[in-house]
């Protein structure tokens, strides 16, 4: 009889744990922002752009969350321009929780994954960004890059989106488009980048 109660308590405990688990996630909106898109095609590689490729990824990223329970919106779901300040005006007026954007890198020589994160340094920022991180190179990347703050020009300065959105947000660079094993891991790995990035995002939503 008392192995009965004890089991009866547990499986309380879990279902009661999962309800809140749920509820919090019923809560949550993830605002996922595939960079560049339309006219701005963002950096090519030959016949490879970089708009496609956060697209691709963006929407792999929106299916695993919404298979969570996590609400989403995205700041374009097809080839359609953009502009910073409407990126940050959807995500401000859904009243996201959160903001990934999402962008592949370029540079004559370097290759692996970064990821930036406001000059504010706002704890949430990077305990994101290395959750996110950690996933992404469990999965296989060539080159661990770090979390970084502000932006390629300083750390003084800030990426756009990242400087105008309410919210704990991060800049994903996943991986040189210019970089061609860069490339290889993407094609081969792309919807595992996407689990990782979204298990990272859920596991901040527990965190918080």
């Amino acid at each position: 009889m008392k192995k009965v109660i004890k089991f009866l308590i547990i499986v309380a405990i879990i279902i009661w744990i999962s309800v809140i688990i749920i509820n919090k996630n019923d809560d949550i909106v993830v605002c996922i922002d595939a960079g560049h898109g339309g006219t701005d095609a963002g950096a090519i590689n030959n016949n490879r752009y970089e708009k496609d490729d956060t697209l691709k990824i963006a929407k792999l990223i929106e299916e695993y969350l919404n298979n969570e329970g996590i609400k989403t919106v995205m700041t374009r779901t097809n080839d359609t321009y953009v502009s910073l300040r409407e990126r940050c005006k959807i995500a401000n007026k859904k009243r996201a929780d959160l903001f990934i954007s999402i962008h592949r890198n370029s540079a004559e020589q370097g290759n692996g994954v970064e990821i930036w994160t406001n000059s504010k340094k706002k704890q949430d920022d990077l305990e994101l960004s290395n959750m996110i991180l950690e996933n992404l190179q469990s999965v296989g990347i060539q080159t661990n890059r770090g979390v970084k703050i502000g932006s390629i020009e300083g750390e003084n300065t800030d990426y756009y989106v990242l400087n105008n959105t309410n919210m704990t947000s991060c800049l994903i660079e996943l991986g040189f488009i210019t970089d061609n094993v860069d490339n290889k891991l993407f094609d081969e790995n792309i919807e595992n980048y996407a689990k990782a990035i979204a298990e990272g995002i859920i596991e901040q939503i527990i965190e918080q």
